[in-house]
């Protein structure tokens, strides 16, 4: 149900999601998009499907939007099985945790379905097509849990370090303080595969640590744990973002550096006071989803205030492109101008993982990576 669908924010980009319900013992929720999302065509509603547990699942699901007046239904879905993945997991390919439609419907047509002003959408799901007999029991790939399980296994581990002592300050990186010092064990090939720039630090078979500074070791081990298939707690992953993100930028860890961002993205408090801070933060770390939320920000913000006190001179002059890449998504009815235009940055980063192509980088990397690719449109 989404309640008041009139007052909802027609922006396009702008989403709103309906409270959690469960099914086949997962949690499920609706994304909507009532003014469309980013690339719909104008005046149509997009609406999205999202997986909200840990846990692939394959369903035939559809969802149907009722006449209050017995008229035609709006309906979506897929007449087949299609597979769900874990929530938070990356795209891969056309499969991910969420499907959907970016042209659901005319907005001016659903208007004419609400009931006392709220959007009700009925979900239908299940598990086999008709006839069928449930598929069979398949083991997963042991390989994740077997690495997890030698985690931190001193008798097979081939490399060892030695972590912490004196710990620069994140922010200033004026104030030092002094941690415990910790040895962690570890298997070389989970760090050549994970965190390259780990590996090269250390050589296997060697009896001395390799000593890493300036990393507190309640978040090596948290990088540790993930090289080896783990998932860190969302609490740790909230409330050490800009550790985790320093760290495994350093170590070479990217996946985990753009989750970590996409975290902080979503908890960080942007001001005009503190906004000068955080973009020149994202830029120094080429933290390119965390560049485009200041930049919209800074677009929708008053613009006479932003004027009196925002110091664009502690701004590098190269990021008034985002901003005015911000400001013409803002104003821009339609993305469809042939090329890669207003796309936001997960766009690309979708684009560059299906293409095999490295995702970390600035907008307009991602963009000549892309181009130089053969994709010269979003």
């Amino acid at each position: 149900r989404f309640n008041g669908f009139l007052g909802l924010p027609t922006t396009k980009g702008e989403f709103v999601i309906s409270p959690e319900f469960s099914c086949f013992g997962h949690k499920w929720l609706f994304r909507i998009y009532p003014g469309g999302y980013n690339c719909s065509d104008d005046g149509y509603v997009a609406l999205f499907l999202l997986n909200k547990t840990r846990e692939s699942i394959e369903v035939e699901y559809k969802y149907i939007i009722k006449h209050p007046n017995g008229g035609e239904d709006v309906s979506g879905g897929w007449n087949k099985v299609v597979k769900f993945l874990p929530k938070d997991s990356v795209v891969v390919g056309d499969v991910g945790p969420a499907y959907g439609y970016r042209n659901f419907a005319r907005r001016s047509k659903l208007i004419n379905y609400l009931v006392d002003g709220t959007l009700i959408i009925e979900v239908h799901m299940r598990t086999n097509k008709p006839g069928h007999q449930s598929s069979s029991f398949v083991p997963e790939n042991p390989f994740l849990r077997n690495a997890l399980t030698d985690f931190g296994n001193e008798e097979t581990a081939d490399v060892k370090f030695e972590v912490g002592g004196t710990v620069e300050s994140a922010m200033g990186r004026r104030k030092r303080a002094k941690t415990p010092t910790n040895t962690f064990h570890a298997h070389h090939f989970a760090l050549r595969w994970n965190a390259p720039a780990l590996a090269d630090m250390c050589k296997v078979g060697d009896d001395s640590p390799t000593t890493i500074a300036n990393v507190q070791p309640e978040i090596f081990k948290h990088l540790l744990y993930y090289c080896y298939g783990g998932k860190i707690d969302q609490d740790d992953l909230q409330s050490k973002a800009k550790e985790i993100i320093e760290a495994s930028d350093r170590f070479g860890i990217v996946n985990l550096k753009l989750e970590a961002e996409a975290c902080y993205v979503d908890t960080v408090e942007l001001t005009l006071d503190n906004i000068v801070e955080v973009v020149t933060y994202a830029d120094s770390k080429n933290l390119a989803l965390l560049k485009e939320h200041c930049m919209d920000f800074l677009s929708s913000a008053n613009k006479i205030e932003v004027t009196e006190k925002v110091p664009f001179d502690s701004i590098p002059s190269y990021l008034m492109k985002d901003l005015l890449v911000a400001q013409a998504r803002g104003e821009k009815t339609s993305c469809k101008d042939g090329k890669f235009g207003i796309m936001r940055v997960s766009e690309f980063r979708r684009l560059a993982q299906k293409k095999g192509l490295d995702v970390d980088g600035s907008r307009e990397m991602l963009i000549a990576s892309l181009t130089e690719n053969g994709d010269t449109e979003g």
